[in-house]
């Protein structure tokens, strides 16, 4: 027998989602009346996380030495209050011998052993957390095997000398584990309410698989101390180390498929006292820790990085970074080194490893900050002595799962929130001055190239959009390309990485002066309405003046970003860009890379930004330091400070905030999510139709349950974002947030600066927003009757005109025609006379009112020639066709329109219907076909608030503009229990809907599918069905397998699908690629099996459904470079089928763009 968590909602047994839980607490002399406070706390912290209501949790609490103490049964208090007041008045310190067992089996009688109020064990299953400090005076196999045999599920947790075998006979299945002391509870808090829940989650299969170990937390990563263990004769100062070690150690979870954890001690030499692949076994570990012993000799600390590149961070001594799993390195040091070791961790950093850096007393700062990652503000800590390293051991733990969570979930999710917003950075031109000098190593050019690519790439480059040009320079300038050669991505990465390096001085004032006059070039080229910008990267001191050649750039208003790294003056970078905020230095070239999303991101801002329209409020925890912003601040209380429609300037807001001041208390941030709940609605000044946020800003950790009240603000259509430091409780702000990529958790206040960035743009450019109509015919038909006045038309237009804009305009995207009518129909222009968005724009701004009665069938029915192919239309290519009838009155021909509208839509013809004022509903019903494509305001100006609802509706009908030419698709769906009946359903109406966009045929795009659970099942090989209906209708045919998730073996047996006699094109070289969707945990291993298709060169992604763990797709995919998709199922399904197109989560090599493996459906879609 082994256990697996039931995960979602089973067709044929009821998964339990809440739990009678009873805390056996340990209260003996071995654990001792110091450390009893600390177990109060945990019990206090996990009362208050707990949802605790008559058919929720219910909580009991018993303490015992040598006799159980009953606190409260089951069922004494309904709610959390009266037993945290029980906690406070009546819970202390016992004593006495310590006898587990006899504790279990009058818990056994005392809570499990009575009928309980009608609970029924399958829906509220019994759960009993043990913590012990020592080794029982008495057995405990045997209470603990009674306990199970009626179905109580134990967790166990050790504390300071518990049996680790003891640990494991009482607990279920895995759940045991072992601390190195009360003082790491804290710590291990935040996973306890996880914990529990999978302890309810789980339940007993008979099966011959393994079970997959699942990790707590953000803990998937090999991580290696790298440890300066000559400590000048102080075994103290040893003795110090090795506590902070022993207590970061228990922390940790540490197991095969989890952390594995490196050692490696240096002085004169580098010794390795155990790898990755030994680090699996947290005992083993700690005891490696505990034979540690000071070593005389010098510190080379340069050998030592070079030690663990090469032997530690191998895959042969367990590295798995061939996986996707996050590689860190961690080197504590109290000295500086005798070596150089600036180069050695280049080295290690080039090789996919983050590394955190510890000083003490004596170390090197600027060694400390040239070894780290970049920045160094979070990468670098130092302490004045030894004995800090206990105090500090908290603040390194919560940076380490930091970086795993960046790594894993939020890096990858921001950059794809870049790219969004990006989009809006519809028109630029760009010149790259790439210092070519001779201080600049060959590997540190390409690194540079490398790095301007990637910035490059995230845009969209074309003749009539973004166009970028390069210089290079030293004593004097090359003329790398100009800024209209190359009018494509691919072209242009080509171009970057054939430069060539030119060798010689630094002269960057007369390089500004050249570059200057191809900017001046570009401007005219383009009639001065195009944004210019200048990159200048560098690595030393000019030789000449920049200054002046600085100033005429910005007196021409082209924003100039200044990056420097090594060598680069920092005064000359501050002179070359103007102002701070565009000025960027790093240590070394291999962080060009961290850096590369700021420099784009403000690139981008402008633009992103201009049109932003948002109901903002501030959420602020004022129960512990202050915080000088904020709209609504809480701790026990709430306190309006202003609400929406309050002020209207920033000045007006800024002395508003000023003057707030401190409440205190405790931290209740349920209770104030409720509270500010009410903010939202137009008594208190939001608005329809514009985007509302909420930013939560708190130092504190939350007494109150926050899931609930946060859930509900977001099924309101309310984005939520948390910032957070050190002293919060992560777990908490992704449950507010709902995802890991919307919260900002930083060490302390003054790192807050550093996300301000971030923050707005995420607010500038939410990704759920179709972005770009891309492939599309659209047709105006616009109302030019005498009951529009002028005003009222140029309203009109400048509506249209917004639309248009937000089109991607060209002979192969988007397509426009126009015709205005009142008596008569006119047509302005066909759907092929014009070819760019700015004569499309320039005709419409020049149309001028025609006066006369309101027609609008006969225009409806004279529109339908301009959908032919001799007009233009590209309806028998499959290209989707858009109707937008534009009216302010009743129609005088109403009775034909019925019949004219629907001869419109039966040819494949969407039509939407705005109507303003004199406008009948009934008409633009009947136009429309449905209530969903039709739109009524009472005014002219009343357009701007609908236009974000039209303009989605026209975008989420556009094609992609797809460059996949060819593609061997193959689909691999999680059918197991987990997956309810009506979820697989729309999974498959998903799956239909992307094979809409590929250009189904047996020479271009081939897909297959197959269906998993413990069993495998093929749906269809590649090729056997050609056409994107007859695909769909095979998948839509596609019957459910039930049973349990057993992923690893899937990929197994899917990878039959991709040879030449199963109709693959492996050996012609077209692109393999698999995509796996599943919802739950696998109970077998995936990597192994993961790792052998890609080495076959299948590109696998995955598309999570549910609360998939990151961690658990990264296996899959074997990169973190992926993209997740939110609240796919509550957007509908037209932009759900927007969000997950093809150009959205495939790019291959051959495309300069950022690969993304991954992707997550919300449950519920």
């Amino acid at each position: 027998l082994v256990l697996i968590i039931c995960m979602g909602k089973f067709p044929h047994a009821s998964c339990p989602e809440y739990a009678d839980v009873v805390f056996l607490v340990d209260s003996s002399d071995h654990l001792g009346a110091k450390s009893f406070p600390l177990v109060k706390t945990f019990i206090n912290r996990m009362i208050s996380s707990l949802p605790i209501e008559a058919h929720k949790y219910r909580v009991a609490l018993a303490q015992y030495s040598d006799q159980l103490h009953s606190e409260f049964q089951l069922g004494t208090f309904k709610s959390r209050n009266p037993m945290l007041n029980h906690l406070k008045k009546n819970f202390g310190f016992v004593g006495g011998s310590l006898r587990i067992g006899q504790a279990l089996r009058e818990a056994h009688r005392t809570y499990f052993s009575r009928p309980d109020s009608g609970r029924d064990k399958k829906q509220f299953p019994p759960i009993l957390v043990v913590l012990a400090s020592a080794e029982s005076e008495d057995d405990v196999e045997e209470a603990s095997k009674a306990l199970r045999g009626d179905g109580v599920r134990i967790i166990s947790v050790g504390l300071q000398s518990a049996s680790e075998q003891e640990l494991k006979a009482m607990a279920t299945g895995q759940f045991h584990f072992n601390l190195r002391s009360a003082r790491d509870l804290g710590a291990f808090a935040p996973n306890m309410t996880q914990i529990i829940k999978e302890a309810t989650q789980y339940r007993e299969v008979a099966t011959d698989d393994i079970l997959v170990e699942v990790c707590q937390g953000p803990s998937v990563a090999d991580l290696v101390f790298l440890l300066d263990v000559s400590v000048n004769g102080s075994q103290e100062n040893f003795d110090y180390l090795k506590e902070f070690l022993e207590e970061s150690v228990s922390a940790l979870d540490i197991k095969e498929n989890c952390m594995r954890v490196g050692l490696v001690t240096y002085s004169n030499e580098t010794k390795v006292i155990n790898s990755l692949s030994r680090g699996v076994n947290k005992s083993e570990v700690l005891q490696n820790i505990q034979n540690l012993s000071p070593r005389a000799g010098k510190a080379y600390t340069g050998a030592a990085i070079r030690k663990i590149r090469k032997e530690v961070f191998s895959a042969r001594n367990g590295s798995r970074k061939n996986q996707g799993v996050p590689q860190i390195a961690v080197l504590v040091t109290h000295r500086p080194s005798e070596d150089n070791v600036t180069k050695a961790a280049v080295n290690l950093r080039r090789e996919g490893v983050t590394i955190f850096t510890m000083g003490i007393e004596g170390a090197s700062d600027s060694q400390l900050e040239k070894i780290a990652s970049h920045p160094a503000e979070q990468h670098v800590s130092k302490l004045k002595t030894f004995s800090e390293l206990a105090a500090h051991n908290q603040t390194f733990l919560k940076k380490l799962r930091n970086q795993i969570t960046l790594t894993v979930s939020v890096f990858s999710e921001r950059t794809e929130t870049l790219k969004s917003g990006c989009v809006d950075t519809e028109e630029a031109d760009i010149y790259l001055l790439i210092d070519g000098s001779g201080s600049t190593q060959a590997t540190d050019f390409h690194e540079m190239k490398t790095f301007l690519s990637e910035v490059v790439g995230m845009f969209n480059i074309a003749p009539q959009k973004v166009r970028v040009g390069a210089v290079q320079y030293a004593d004097s300038w090359d003329l790398e390309f100009e800024i209209n050669k190359y009018t494509n991505k691919h072209d242009l990465g080509k171009a970057i990485e054939n430069i060539r390096q030119m060798g010689g001085n630094t002269n960057t004032g007369a390089a500004l002066n050249f570059t200057l006059g191809l900017l001046q070039k570009a401007k005219k080229q383009r009639g001065n309405r195009v944004p210019c910008h200048l990159v200048v990267l560098t690595n030393g001191m000019s030789k000449d003046s920049i200054l002046e050649p600085a100033n005429r750039l910005r007196e021409e208003l082209i924003r100039v970003y200044a990056i420097g790294v090594k060598e680069a003056n920092q005064t000359q970078l501050r002179e070359i860009a103007g102002e701070d905020k565009r000025v960027y230095y790093v240590h070394d070239f291999d962080a060009l890379k961290d850096i590369r999303n700021q420099v784009v991101q403000e690139i981008c801002a402008e633009e992103a930004c201009k049109e932003m329209k948002a109901d903002i409020m501030f959420l602020v925890d004022s129960s512990g330091n202050r915080v000088q912003i904020g709209v609504v601040q809480f701790s026990d209380i709430n306190k309006e400070e202003f609400q929406l429609n309050r002020y209207m300037s920033q000045n007006e807001i800024s002395n508003a905030i000023d003057r707030m001041a401190h409440i205190g208390e405790t931290t209740l941030t349920g209770s104030a999510l409720t509270f500010v709940s009410q903010y939202f609605s137009p008594a208190k000044g939001a608005r329809p139709n514009v985007r509302r946020f909420l930013i939560l800003i708190t130092d504190g950790e939350a007494q109150d349950i926050v899931k609930d009240p946060a859930v509900a603000l977001r099924q309101e259509g309310i984005i939520i974002y948390s910032v957070g430091v050190f002293g919060s409780n992560v777990t908490q702000l992704e449950e507010i947030s709902g995802r890991p990529e919307m919260v900002f958790y930083v060490e302390n206040f003054d790192i807050l600066q550093h996300i301000e960035d971030d923050l707005v743009f995420g607010i500038c450019s939410p990704r759920e927003e179709c972005k770009r109509i891309e492939v599309l015919d659209v047709v105006f038909v616009i109302d030019s009757s005498g009951s529009i006045d002028h005003d009222e038309y140029n309203i009109m237009k400048d509506f249209m005109v917004d639309l248009v804009k937000k089109a991607d305009v060209g002979k192969n995207q988007v397509r426009f025609g126009a015709l205005k009518y009142a008596d008569d129909p006119e047509v302005l222009f066909y759907l092929d006379d014009l070819s760019t968005k700015w004569e499309v724009i320039s005709v419409l701004q020049k149309d001028q009112p025609m006066g006369g009665n309101t027609y609008t069938a006969e225009a409806l029915g004279f529109s339908d020639h301009m959908f032919t192919e001799a007009r233009g239309s590209r309806l028998h290519k499959g290209v989707p066709q858009v109707l937008i009838v534009i009216t302010d009155g009743e129609s005088h021909d109403a009775d034909k329109l019925n019949d004219t509208a629907k001869a419109l839509r039966d040819k494949g013809i969407l039509v939407l219907a705005v109507g303003i004022a004199g406008a009948n509903p009934v008409e633009l019903l009947a136009m429309a076909g449905s209530s969903d494509k039709y739109f009524f305001v009472e005014t002219f100006g009343g357009l701007k608030g609908i236009f974000s609802d039209v303009s989605a509706s026209v975008c989420n009908s556009s094609k992609v503009d797809c460059e996949i030419e060819k593609v061997d698709l193959v689909f691999l769906m999680d059918g197991s229990n987990s997956i309810h009946p009506d979820d697989f359903k729309k999974m498959k109406e998903f799956l239909a809907s992307v094979v809409q966009d590929f250009d189904v045929s047996v020479n271009r795009v081939r897909i297959g599918a197959a269906q998993f659970s413990h069993t495998y099942r093929p749906e269809f090989p590649l090729g056997t069905f050609i056409g994107k209906k007859e695909i769909s209708f095979q998948i839509e045919n596609i019957q459910q397998i039930f049973g349990y998730t057993h992923i690893g073996a899937a990929l197994r047996e899917v990878g039959d699908y991709f040879r030449p006699d199963m109709g693959s094109r492996i050996n012609a070289g077209t692109p393999q690629v698999l995509l796996v969707l599943t919802d739950g945990q696998s109970q077998d291993e995936v990597a192994q099996a993961a790792e052998e298709l890609r080495h076959k060169g299948i590109d696998i992604y995955s598309v999570g459904i549910g609360d998939v763990d990151d961690q658990q797709l990264i296996q899959i995919t074997g990169t973190v470079k992926k993209r997740i998709v939110r609240n796919i199922c509550t957007s509908g399904g037209e932009s759900s089928k927007y969000l997950m197109r093809p150009s959205y989560f495939f790019s291959f090599p051959m495309l300069l763009t950022f690969s993304s493996s991954s992707i997550y459906i919300p449950r519920g879609w």
